[in-house]
């Protein structure tokens, strides 16, 4: 069994709500209507005091739409003021000046605002809104010119699969800080939806491998792939801190009755915080410690060389053969049976400063195993800053945590 110390839930994904204003049929939350019994605003608050207690980092307030909680800005407001990093995930109807003014005052930190089209009617009809490709563009705009930083949320489908490329340039012309490629999960109402096929998941992840250069400052994220950690260390590209799955090692969904799931995207409860504390569930539960030993995975995933940096989207594997150890079906790669190399990398005092100038823990670390990889993959056995800069997309980039000291910023 893993040790309960090795791990902390430094990020959490919090549907508040399943009340949503739009009807999107890839939502695994299945947003409409309000559930019965939602948390009330007490049970937050000494929810947050929990996650903080279990070294919590950041914190990912969405539904259903969070903007339809009337307590939700003194959700935001009780974690950021306990040192949590607040993120908002909306799909931008609601949001005007007056709204992202609260945002800030409350202290979230960035909005993920969902895109899923270049054309609007394409975008209404998928969202189910007669208007809500202007909303969710509308509200890009707002946040910026606030100040605030915005996510770009896609999900990748047939339907905007060529779209890619151009709603890249998009983003980074609006100024997004990120651009986050979602790889559609047949769950909820995305059960009824086609998923990519192997090959196509693959052209697409590689070329994300080269997008990450290509539209620099912006960083480029695959989200549900984390086989495209695979796919840059082949290619010997960077990029190499981004991704691999987290599910019950370092993230957790927590739903609006209170369940606490390993990933919005899986359905397997590890328990609810009405009966049990979450510091219990996150330490104790079965499923949570199952997913902690990657010699229990199965398949290619369990053969694979490439494990500890990937591990496979469990919840895809959960959604295709109800196992969440079962290898990820969405992987083309086939093991070796040859280990990565782990020879010992050093790092300038130059670099380690940048490094530690990283101010969330869990993306500190992910940082810099990542450059350790990516040292090892190149024959480099002195990480710099100029070593940091070629392997990180977006190292560039001074306003790389908003407020917070950015990972370029100088000394």
């Amino acid at each position: 069994m893993a040790n309960p110390a090795e791990y902390k839930p430094s990020l959490i994904s919090w549907n508040l709500t399943r009340m949503c204003n739009l009807r999107c049929p890839h939502c695994y939350m299945e947003g409409g209507r309000k559930a019965e019994n939602e948390l009330t605003t007490e049970e937050c608050l000494g929810l947050i005091d929990e996650m903080k207690a279990l070294g919590t980092e950041m914190l990912i307030l969405t539904g259903g739409e969070p903007l339809l909680r009337k307590d939700i800005y003194d959700i935001a407001r009780y974690a950021s003021n306990r040192g949590i990093w607040v993120v908002m995930g909306t799909n931008g109807v609601l949001v005007t000046d007056k709204v992202v003014e609260k945002m800030i005052e409350c202290g979230v930190q960035g909005v993920a605002i969902s895109i899923d089209s270049l054309e609007p009617a394409k975008h209404n009809h998928f969202r189910g809104g007669p208007d809500a490709w202007e909303y969710s563009v509308r509200a890009l705009e707002i946040c910026r010119a606030n100040g605030l930083q915005v996510l770009v949320q896609t999900t990748v489908m047939d339907m905007n699969y060529a779209e890619i490329p151009q709603m890249l340039a998009f983003a980074r012309e609006k100024g997004a800080w990120s651009f986050n490629l979602y790889f559609l999960v047949q769950t909820g109402r995305g059960q009824q939806m086609n998923d990519l096929s192997p090959e196509r998941t693959e052209a697409m992840l590689s070329n994300l491998v080269d997008w990450q250069d290509q539209y620099r400052p912006m960083l480029v994220r695959s989200k549900c792939a984390p086989q495209f950690k695979q796919i840059a260390y082949e290619r010997g590209a960077g990029g190499l801190e981004s991704g691999g799955c987290m599910a019950g090692t370092q993230y957790c969904r927590i739903a609006p009755q209170g369940d606490v799931t390993p990933c919005p995207y899986m359905t397997v409860v590890a328990g609810n915080v009405r009966d049990q504390s979450f510091d219990e569930i996150w330490r104790t539960s079965s499923v949570l410690h199952e997913l902690r030993d990657l010699k229990l995975l199965k398949g290619r995933c369990g053969r694979c060389e490439f494990k500890e940096l990937c591990g496979g989207c469990r919840c895809r594997a959960y959604a295709a053969y109800g196992d969440y150890l079962q290898e990820d079906p969405a992987c083309r790669y086939q093991p070796t049976g040859r280990p990565l190399p782990i020879d010992v990398v050093r790092w300038s005092p130059e670099a380690q400063a940048r490094l530690e100038r990283i101010p969330l823990a869990f993306i500190r670390e992910k940082v810099r195993r990542g450059l350790d990889t990516y040292a090892r993959r190149q024959g480099i056995d002195l990480i710099t800053p100029n070593v940091m800069k070629e392997a990180l997309a977006g190292e560039e980039r001074s306003e790389m945590f908003g407020k917070m000291p950015g990972l370029s910023k100088p000394d």
